[in-house]
């Protein structure tokens, strides 16, 4: 097969309307969103007020000032970038910098050269500029490149971040993840083999896997290489398979502004690694994912229900609110879609929540469970829909008083309320965060009936609801909890600010929040600085907190287990809390599912109990199973304690654990070295388990085209380290087509073979293999200090796996930043001629180069300024005729 891979650049994309441009000149107002190039905007930071995440604003010649902290940071933002160097005369259309010069004033020294690389030419000015407490706070964010320490949050600073009630625990700047250019959203997970806790943390440049281990000490442990974008959203899937006797676990990976599809990534070998199952092409890109009908804490499926992956703004059906089954964990399968007739019924992100009280008999259509309501955030409204028999029914649409973007919420634990997040209500009107919650009694009219205002114009992001608190990312202001005991009166309980310098409305600092980790722990993804693990101190209430009594017990069938619930008081009053129990590998077969309330009035805070009936059976070889109680929706000013959630265990058989490969294919070729196969011990550690493994023939021929390989792996009791098998090719002199055979486990007395049990091997030719074919585009003109992205480049071969080199062959030194899919450089500040050379490697080292030349114009002298009075008509003359132009063009398009 030819495999062409284009080096083109997946620039980022604003939400559902692509890489738009924001206009600037020093003539403009200060007036709408800046999109009309005939009617420019006056000041930098106005037009990165009114942009989304990935547009730019491009500034036309002019003087332009940089006294305000404000102005400052909108010229040194990664997610809006800001460029100079053009003009209103051909409409903005080519960036020249040294003709179309655009100075800015008070420009701190270390950003002079950043700034002139952006197109400007910028000016060091003593007497105006950034206060010194402004500085120290970009210091800060600076040093946050490093990994920051553990700080215990007293007398309001963590080390040097600002906080409240919130302790810094752990930290992975983005040089330790990768070293992406940003970091976008967050998802946790628990591994319920091991209860080894993990962060998954979005990246420009893919997605991070992080263990917790050692929350003082985050290690990664893989990362997935992607397409380059600023979004990204992560969601995992953790289910019990009753065949292994293991648990199994997949996070979902959606990216948009690119073509990448869904990523499934397996979870299996934690905690050694991670790797990619496929990438499924639902879509090319998406914005958001979500999966309905699961537990956020331990991410499976909630008690009799069918977990869905729900995709939003998508590539596909106008972007609307669709989900796929997950029935297959690594091949979704299309479950419903919403009606899609216009771009309106695009949808930005979701959530979901299962109504099973009152409402279910009367205002939707409810199967044995309740009613699944999809919560729908597309951009002007929230819509309500009920997904039932693989058909969405809208409920209601809904707004509100200056909505700009509605963007995402989430929903209290008591299902009574939603709150509703606003991207963009603080940058274009000037308010202060902003977060609003409705009151949903009747499904079919969500009614406006509180909202909080923060301290700061920094934009409120995502959030989500545990216990009484509402954890927020804020943007400039990093992490906002909130106390929600009255939604319709929220106030704050604390906050953690990871963007030191500021908290104004620019996109920098907190993307992201995660709050459901079983140990406590909070992350939190900052664009700038990556991976925060925090500890939440906000829940030591002024009236009691609620704990169960153990975080795991151990019990037998047959017999009625007594959990112990016990709040901790400090002041007198009726407390109350929730509860309810979550199946796991133990099922309604193995105990009594059961939920209900309980209560504490005046000073009581004795314990009470819930009584968990364990179901006896006949079966005498059973594994230890599993379920779960947690405790939820705790009111009257009462919070959750430390342990909200207990793992009941059933006793049984230890488990054992099954033995699978590590990967489920490989390409060798016929003449490299030996390689190693991983073959890894899954779950449990119990008994001495053996395989045995051979190579089975298929079009390859197992001792002509690959040594033959046959004996036996084991593990003894509580050894679960990696075995390794060698596999070496045998090199010929035959040119043929790649060949295929299989090896294969083969388990050994009781020993249980989990998946993958087999392993494809594609051998490939090299005596038949050619060089890649390389195209680095087509020779170009440029203008002194404009960027350039090279962008037509491409490179084809018979094989996947190429390696792309690009290099400067000759002309004025210029400094390349490559991703291997983007290549881009600011061009000289002298005329000249740049000529550049890509080169694409295969996988045996063939290569082949393309080069392309870049000349470089400085601008022409102007002539001698005619005084007459007549510049102004030229000016609207040229206007004229560059407008008639554009509009030839277009017709002709």
């Amino acid at each position: 097969m030819m495999l062409v891979s284009a080096l083109l650049s997946q620039g980022a994309l604003s939400h559902s309307e692509h890489d738009k441009a924001r206009f600037v000149a020093a003539d403009g107002q200060d007036l709408g969103v800046c999109d009309n190039r005939l009617r420019p905007c006056r000041t930098i930071a106005y037009a990165v007020s009114r942009a989304n995440k990935g547009d730019k604003v491009l500034v036309a010649t002019g003087h332009y000032s940089a006294a305000s902290e404000q102005e400052l940071l909108a010229l040194l933002g990664n997610l809006v970038p800001v460029l100079g160097g053009y003009s209103r005369i051909d409409l903005y259309q080519t960036q020249a910098p040294d003709s179309h010069t655009t100075f800015v004033s008070g420009i701190p020294p270390e950003y002079l050269q950043r700034l002139s690389q952006q197109g400007f030419m910028p000016i060091q000015d003593r007497h105006t500029g950034p206060s010194d407490e402004f500085k120290q706070g970009l210091h800060k964010v600076q040093a946050l490149n490093q990994q920051q320490s553990a700080q215990l949050c007293e007398d309001g600073l963590a080390g040097t971040f600002s906080c409240h009630n919130i302790d810094l625990v752990g930290h992975l700047p983005l040089s330790a993840l990768n070293n992406p250019s940003s970091a976008n959203d967050i998802w946790g997970h628990i591994d319920l083999n091991t209860g080894t806790e993990y962060a998954l943390i979005g990246l420009s440049n893919g997605v991070a896997v992080v263990s917790l281990a050692d929350p003082a000490n985050p290690a990664l442990v893989g990362h997935i290489a992607g397409q380059s974008t600023l979004w990204r959203d992560i969601k995992v899937y953790q289910y019990f398979d009753p065949q292994l006797g293991v648990w199994q676990a997949y996070a979902y990976a959606t990216a948009d502004a690119v073509s990448e599809g869904l990523s499934i990534i397996d979870l299996n070998q934690l905690p050694t690694q991670v790797s990619l199952v496929k990438r499924q092409t639902l879509h090319g890109g998406a914005h958001n994912l979500y999966i309905s009908n699961v537990d956020y804490s331990l991410n499976i499926p909630l008690s009799g229900h069918k977990p869905l992956v729900n995709i939003s703004g998508a590539d596909n059906r106008f972007g609307s609110l669709h989900g796929y089954s997950l029935a297959n964990p690594t091949n979704l399968s299309l479950h419903y879609a919403s009606p899609a007739a216009a771009r309106t019924d695009y949808s930005h992100d979701a959530a979901s929540l299962v109504i099973n009280d009152q409402r279910a008999a009367s205002q939707c259509q409810p199967d044995a469970l309740g009613c699944l309501i999809l919560l729908d955030f597309n951009e002007q409204e929230f819509r309500l829909w009920q997904q039932h028999n693989q058909q969405s029914e809208q409920l209601s649409t809904t707004t509100y008083a200056d909505a700009e973007y509605v963007h995402s919420g989430w929903w209290s634990e008591d299902k009574g309320y939603i709150m509703v997040h606003d991207e963009l209500d603080e940058s274009r009107l000037g308010l202060n965060t902003t977060l609003r919650i409705f009151e949903i009694s009747d499904l079919s009219a969500p009614q406006l009936v509180g909202t909080w205002t923060g301290p700061t114009q920094a934009i409120d992001h995502n959030g989500f609801v545990r216990g009484n608190r509402y954890y927020m990312s804020n943007y400039e202001r990093g992490l906002t909890v909130l106390d929600i005991s009255d939604p319709t009166q929220p106030t704050q309980a604390g906050f953690f600010d990871t963007y030191p310098a500021s908290d104004q409305t620019t996109f920098n600092g907190a993307w992201g929040v995660y709050p459901f980790l079983p140990s406590g722990l909070i992350l939190v993804s900052d664009i700038n600085s990556g991976l925060y693990i925090l500890r939440d101190n906000t829940r030591q209430s002024p009236l009691a907190s609620i704990s169960l009594s153990q975080a795991r017990i151990s019990t037998e069938e047959g017999k009625d287990l007594l959990l112990e619930v016990t709040p901790q008081r400090t002041a007198p009053g009726l407390i109350e809390v929730a509860y309810e129990t979550l199946a796991g590998s133990a099922t309604a077969a193995d105990f009594v599912e059961t939920s209900g309330r309980l209560s504490w009035s005046g000073e009581e805070q004795s314990a009470r109990t819930i009584t968990l009936q364990i179901l006896s059976d006949s079966l005498d070889n059973e594994p230890t199973e599993s379920f779960f109680v947690r405790l939820f929706d705790p009111r009257n000013g009462a919070t959750l304690g430390q342990t909200s959630l207990s793992r009941i265990d059933i006793a049984g058989k230890k488990p054992p654990g099954v033995i699978a490969f590590s990967q489920s294919a490989i390409s060798l070729r016929e003449n490299q070295p030996a390689y190693t196969v991983q073959v890894q011990r899954i779950g449990g550690q119990s008994g001495e388990l053996a395989v045995s493994y051979h190579l089975l023939s298929q079009t390859a021929t197992v001792g002509e085209d690959i040594q033959a390989v046959n004996t036996t792996l084991t593990w003894p009791d509580g050894d679960k380290r990696i075995r390794e098998i060698s596999l070496q090719p045998l090199d010929d002199s035959l040119h043929e087509a790649s060949e295929t055979l299989q090896l294969v486990l083969q388990a050994q007395g009781d020993t249980i073979l989990g998946q993958p049990a087999s392993l494809t091997i594609t051998l490939l030719d090299d005596d038949s293999n050619q060089a890649p074919v390389v195209n680095a585009g087509g020779d170009r003109q440029v203008n002194t200090r404009a960027q350039v992205n090279l962008r037509d480049a491409s490179a084809s071969d018979d094989q996947d796996g190429l390696s792309y080199t690009w290099q400067q062959v000759s002309g004025p030194n210029i400094a390349l930043s490559s991703n291997g899919v983007l290549t881009a450089f600011v061009a000289p500040a002298t005329a000249g001629q740049v000529i550049l050379q890509l080169t694409a490697t295969d996988i045996f080292g063939l290569s082949s180069s393309d080069q392309i030349t870049i000349q470089v114009v400085a601008p022409v002298a102007s002539p001698p300024a005619d005084n007459g009075g007549g510049g102004g008509a030229t000016y609207w003359l040229l206007l004229y005729l560059v407008i008639c132009l554009v509009l030839d063009k277009r017709r002709r398009i």
